[in-house]
This record gives structure tokens, sequence and C-alpha cells, in this order.
């Protein structure tokens, strides 16, 4: 008998769970736009425990689960962890910046990040593209009356 992974049901409805939990403490329905900010997370979440659940009822029958093939992958493939660890220093910079710094030069850096991880070498025309994107983020939500802060918090602007 194969080994059956329930730990990736329990993994996946875990997950969605948490992020639900978290996301209830969020206002769920705003005045404004009739949707707040916390109904979004908490749709996500809900569908990770639900598909998880789905998974769960899966394993349970037998669903076999097999790495599925790759048109442009051959057997030899290898981790690229450079643009692995690029790609994960994108995701964990607006945390570290996004106070400091502010909303467009964080969301630059993002940009310039993912864009070396998919191999770009151009990060000039990155940095100016990624900042262009930015800029227009930030005005198009404020705009919309969403606050994301100054435009440069450092500078106090």
């Amino acid at each position: 008998m194969t080994e059956r992974p329930y730990w990736l049901a329990a993994g996946t409805v875990g997950w969605g769970a948490i992020v639900f939990w978290k996301a209830a403490e969020l206002p769920q329905f705003d005045q404004y736009a009739h949707v707040g900010p916390g109904f979004m997370p908490s749709a996500v979440g809900l569908g990770l425990v639900v598909l998880g659940l789905l998974l769960a009822l899966q394993i349970y029958r037998g669903v076999p689960f097999e790495e599925q093939g790759a048109e442009d992958v051959g057997e030899d493939h290898k981790v690229n962890y450079m643009a692995l660890g690029l790609a994960a220093a994108a995701s964990a910079l607006p945390m570290l910046t996004m106070k400091p710094l502010g909303f467009v030069i964080t969301c630059t850096g993002c940009f310039v990040l993912v864009a070396a991880a998919f191999k770009s070498r151009r990060w000039h025309l990155d940095l100016v593209l990624g900042l262009g994107f930015s800029l227009l983020c930030w005005w198009l939500f404020r705009r919309l009356g969403v606050q994301l802060g100054g435009l440069l918090p450092m500078m106090g602007v």
C-alpha cells in the first residue's frame, strides 16, 4: 500500500484557516466600496480550507499523486537557487521597507528583484519600468482615496 500524503491536505486546511482567522480581524464590508479590506483574504482563506478538504477526500479515495511532466523541462532539471532567492527577497522586501521607504520605492525594488529572478539583465530598464508602474499605481490608488502614505516618506514628501 502506498503512503497517502494526508499531511498535504492538513497543511492546506491549516494554512487556509490561519489566513481566514487573521482576515477576520479586518473589516469585511465598507460603506464606500461595499467591500472591505478583509473580504478577499477571507475568501482566499475559505477557498484554501475547501480545497484542502477536497484534497483530503481525493487522498482517501486513493487518487495517486505523481509528478507531472512539463514540456520544456528535462529530467535532469535543477533548481536555480539564485532565482529562488531573488524572488524570496522580492516577497520579503515590503515587510522591511514599506514604512521607512514608502510604496513607490518598495514596489520598484520588488519589480527589479522579480525581473532579475526571471533572468532580466537590463536592471536600468527594470528600474525605470518599476518606478513608472509604481508611480502610476500610487497615483491611481491616491485618486481612489486609498492612502498609501506619502510619495517619499524619508524626505517628508
